[in-house]
């Protein structure tokens, strides 16, 4: 069966077209980044701490900040041109939990979030005096307080027993 010269052009016609459609879904493609990732340092610690979220082939303009099922909170954000950026979040005491930071940038349709967790402050006074208690000085100052309570303790025997 041989092809009439209308039908070739129009078969080389869609032909043409369907390259040029792969090679602009390609070009698209590729203008996108790789990944859109964000990390947190540290994942956790104590209400007052600092966190510092750092991302990079993305650039954010907004900080989506929200804790377990609450309202979001969100901030605008100017990190210019950076890659890598940085971002740095400070906690407070009453914010103990677990939280989401969702960093967005529409000019390339990316979104990425990462969690940590803020603590409740230590108040384990035991690790304290341990802490307190590793150098010499108080060693030395509780053996003069176990030596004269000692020797306190033999004199007042001595006169007790002299007296009856």
């Amino acid at each position: 069966m041989a092809i009439g010269g209308s039908s070739r052009r129009l078969l080389a016609l869609c032909g043409a077209l369907l390259w040029m459609l792969a090679l602009g879904a390609g070009s698209v493609l590729a203008a996108q980044p790789e990944t859109c990732d964000v990390q947190v340092s540290p994942r956790a610690a104590a209400g007052g701490s600092v966190f510092v979220f750092s991302g990079s082939a993305f650039v954010p303009t907004e900080l989506t900040l929200q804790k377990g099922d609450a309202e979001p909170i969100s901030h605008d954000l100017n990190v210019g041109d950076a890659d890598p950026w940085e971002v740095t979040v400070r906690s407070r005491t009453g914010d103990e939990g677990t939280w989401t930071a969702t960093f967005s940038d529409p000019a390339l349709d990316c979104t990425a979030s990462v969690e940590f967790r803020v603590t409740l402050s230590n108040t384990d006074l035991i690790e304290d005096v341990v802490a307190a208690t590793s150098s010499p000085a108080p060693v030395l100052l509780y053996v003069v307080v176990i030596v004269f309570g000692f020797a306190a303790g033999m004199l007042i025997g001595r006169r007790v027993r002299a007296n009856a």
